[in-house]
């Protein structure tokens, strides 16, 4: 009865990374940042990271049913780009860029999850993941909230909710 009573009671860690899941999937299809819906704006915004906005960045698409593919396929050219850059800038355009690789990291957590395995590591890992993903808030000197859309703020929300949740699973585990 314990047990029983320990799992009906209260939002645990499995109810949070199924949130957290949910809150994922979703972010892929809402609008991410200003402007999104015109994909004219992601030069400019690649000139905020130090990247030329010319070549691949300029020439970005997406269906517009899926805007998180085009804010992914964004992030992927900022890591990738291969404009010299100042070594100042560098590392902020590599940072901002790997966030592309944070989805993989969430997709091979959640099924991780379901195997019931290492939570603490996923857990972990996908905190890590706020930190990377948070870097479009904190290098970007404008107000996040004229820059970025309801979908960033998902997205970004999830791995937090599912790494917060892992975490929380991990230690009733023990």
């Amino acid at each position: 009865m314990g047990k029983q009573a320990a799992r009906t009671r209260g939002f645990g860690g499995t109810q949070m990374a199924l949130v957290g899941a949910v809150l994922f999937v979703v972010s892929w299809f809402v609008p991410v940042y200003s402007g999104q819906q015109l994909f004219g704006a992601l030069p400019g915004v690649a000139k905020a990271f130090g990247a030329s906005g010319q070549g691949p960045l300029a020439a970005l698409d997406a269906p517009e049913w899926l805007p998180g593919w085009g804010a992914c396929k964004f992030a992927w050219h900022l890591l990738i780009d291969g404009d010299q850059l100042p070594s100042d800038d560098a590392w902020k355009q590599r940072l901002a860029g790997s966030s592309c690789l944070t989805n993989a990291a969430m997709v091979l957590g959640l099924l991780l999850l379901v195997a019931s395995r290492q939570r603490l590591l996923v857990g972990l890992l996908l905190l890590g993941c706020v930190f990377v993903n948070s870097s479009w808030i904190w290098l970007v000197d404008q107000n996040p909230f004229d820059v970025y859309r309801a979908g960033y703020f998902l997205w970004l929300g999830s791995f937090a909710v599912v790494g917060i949740g892992a975490v929380a699973q991990a230690g009733r585990s023990t």
